[in-house]
């Protein structure tokens, strides 16, 4: 009877394990001090982090890769938190069939993105989103009191860069989308 549910559950991991994504998640409470990084690359593009606090800290994270790479990221902490996160994405533009004349595409063109962002918090929460996929997505919101460098860039037939510094007291929230429509 055992040896029944031992290889019909053997051959259902198995199965599930053909048909699904990669999934990876940690979930940390402490009084003490973590670090944890985190990468994975598709075709579409990359992803990389590292998350560093002291004192009594929580922290979440997960990372799912298939057809994109979808990165959660939240860290809450009463002491000093060290974070930097980065995201490379590519994107190959489909013009409209209605195309005006006078619009610069050329066919089959790959547009890079970036988004990135770094600091220094000495108290307070930090939650990054990052989908990379065809063309990338990502959302940061910040609140506490320090450091924080965060910008994005999209490189291609029209280029687009955007580039924030904030220290001291802050509350940031900034959303962005790069290939696709909105």
């Amino acid at each position: 009877m055992n040896w029944i549910f031992l290889v019909s559950g053997g051959l259902f991991l198995v199965l599930a394990g053909l048909v699904g994504a990669d999934y990876l998640s940690t979930s940390i409470i402490t009084d003490g001090s973590f670090v944890l990084a985190s990468s994975g690359q598709t075709d579409n593009g990359s992803y990389a982090s590292r998350v560093m606090a002291a004192d009594v800290s929580e922290i979440t994270r997960s990372l799912t890769e298939g057809e994109s790479l979808v990165s959660d990221l939240s860290v809450k902490g009463s002491g000093p938190i060290l974070v930097s996160d980065y995201a490379s994405g590519k994107f190959t533009q489909i013009p409209d069939s209605l195309a005006c004349v006078f619009i610069r595409h050329i066919q089959g063109q790959e547009e890079e993105s970036e988004l990135y962002s770094m600091g220094i918090l000495n108290k307070g929460s930090y939650t990054a989103s990052r989908v990379v996929g065809p063309g990338l997505i990502g959302g940061l919101d910040v609140n506490g009191t320090g450091m924080m460098s965060f910008g994005s860039q999209k490189i291609g037939n029209d280029t687009l860069r955007s580039s924030e510094f904030v220290s001291g007291n802050m509350t940031i929230r900034d959303y962005v989308k790069y290939g696709g429509r909105l």
